[in-house]
C-alpha cells in the first residue's frame, strides 16, 4: 500500500493504466504474460568458415611439437534453418534449431615440411573443395527478467555440427619438385574430412526493444566440445590412408539481430551469427600408426548474416 501526490497536478484528475504496464496476478485484466508464448520461424544463412588442422611429429613417435604437416580449409556456404521457442507463465523456456545446406566453393591448401626423406623442405598444394553441412540445437532455460521491453534469460542446451568436406584435384604453388606436379585434374577426389562437434552450451539470452518494433537480441559458450573427425587421403600410397581423429575442447556461438514486427505476431529479422570451436588436445592414429597420440590441435570456425521470419503465437 502507498500514497503518491505529484505538485502541480489536478488531485480531481482520473489516472488509467496503459495496456503495457505491469498486472497483478488474479486481478480481472487481461495478463500481460499469457500462459504460453510460441514462436516458429525460418532463416536463410550465408556464410563463410576456416577447418583447420596441424599435425606434428609426435603423432609417428618421431620428433614431438615439430610440425610436418597442415590442412586448412576456406569453405562458403548457404543453410536453411528451422526454428521454435516456447515460453510459459512460469518463465521456464525451451527453444531450438535444425538447419542444413551446401557448401558453395572453397579451397584446401595442403601444407608439408621436410617430406620424402627431408628432401622437401616445403611443399603447397591448392584443391577444390565441395561438401554440407547440418547442425541442431536444443536449449532450457530460465526468464530472470521478462517485460514489455526487455526478455533475459539463462539456458543451458546441447548442439550437434557436422561438416563433411571433400577435396578435388591438386596443383603445387610452393614447389616444383613436390607432389602434384604435373597438377591433378579436378576429376580426381583426393582428400575427404568428415568431421562431427557434440557441444555443451551454457549462455545469456537477451531481447531488449530498442523503439517501437524494432528489437535486437543476442545469444552463448560451450564449454566442453568432442571432436570426432575423419581424414581420408585416397591418393597416399599407404596400406591405410583413413586417420580417425578424437579430441576434447571449448568454443562460443554468437548471434546477434535487429527485428521488425510487422504486427503483433509477425515479424522479419537480420542479423550475424559467428561460431567456432577448438580441440587442442586431438588423437590421431597417423594413417595407420599402431598407437593413437597427440598431435593434432584442431579449430574451426563459421560466420555470416541471415535474414529470417517468425510468427508468435499467444495465450496457448
Amino acid at each position: 500500500m502507498g500514497l503518491n501526490y505529484k505538485l502541480g497536478e489536478d488531485i480531481h484528475a482520473q489516472w488509467q493504466p496503459s495496456a503495457s504496464d505491469y498486472h497483478l496476478k488474479g486481478t480481472a485484466d487481461a495478463p500481460l504474460i499469457p500462459d504460453a508464448e510460441v514462436e516458429i520461424g525460418g532463416r536463410v544463412w550465408y556464410s563463410s568458415g576456416r577447418f583447420q588442422k596441424d599435425l606434428n611429429a609426435s603423432a609417428f613417435q618421431t620428433q614431438p611439437g615439430v610440425l610436418i604437416s597442415r590442412l586448412t580449409y576456406d569453405t562458403s556456404a548457404a543453410t536453411a534453418e528451422l526454428f521454435a521457442r516456447v515460453d510459459s507463465s512460469s518463465n521456464v523456456f525451451v527453444e531450438g534449431f535444425v538447419g542444413g545446406g551446401k557448401i558453395l566453393s572453397g579451397n584446401l591448401h595442403d601444407e608439408d615440411w621436410l617430406i620424402f626423406g627431408d628432401s622437401i623442405p616445403y611443399s603447397n598444394t591448392q584443391s577444390t573443395v565441395t561438401g554440407d553441412l547440418a547442425y541442431g540445437t536444443f536449449d532450457v532455460g530460465y526468464s530472470v527478467f521478462r517485460g514489455p521491453g526487455a526478455n533475459v534469460g539463462l539456458f543451458v542446451g546441447f548442439n550437434y555440427y557436422q561438416e563433411n568436406k571433400s577435396a578435388s584435384g591438386c596443383t603445387q604453388i610452393a614447389n616444383a619438385y613436390s607432389d602434384c606436379v604435373p597438377a591433378a585434374p579436378t576429376s580426381t577426389l583426393g582428400i575427404t574430412e568428415d568431421d562431427k562437434w557434440y557441444s555443451f552450451r551454457a549462455g545469456l539470452n537477451g531481447v531488449v526493444t530498442l523503439a517501437n518494433r524494432l528489437k535486437l537480441t543476442a545469444d552463448a559458450y560451450l564449454p566442453h566440445v568432442a571432436f570426432r573427425g575423419t581424414d581420408d587421403h585416397l591418393q597416399r600410397a599407404v596400406a591405410d590412408p583413413i586417420s580417425p581423429e578424437t579430441g576434447t575442447g571449448q568454443g562460443v556461438q554468437l548471434e546477434a539481430l535487429l527485428s521488425y514486427a510487422f504486427s503483433n505476431a509477425f515479424s522479419v529479422d537480420a542479423g550475424g551469427c559467428y561460431w567456432a570451436v577448438w580441440a587442442p588436445s586431438t588423437y590421431t592414429n597417423g594413417f595407420g600408426a599402431p598407437c593413437p597420440s597427440r598431435g593434432l590441435p584442431v579449430r574451426t570456425e563459421r560466420c555470416g548474416a541471415f535474414l529470417q521470419a517468425s510468427y508468435k503465437i499467444d495465450g496457448l
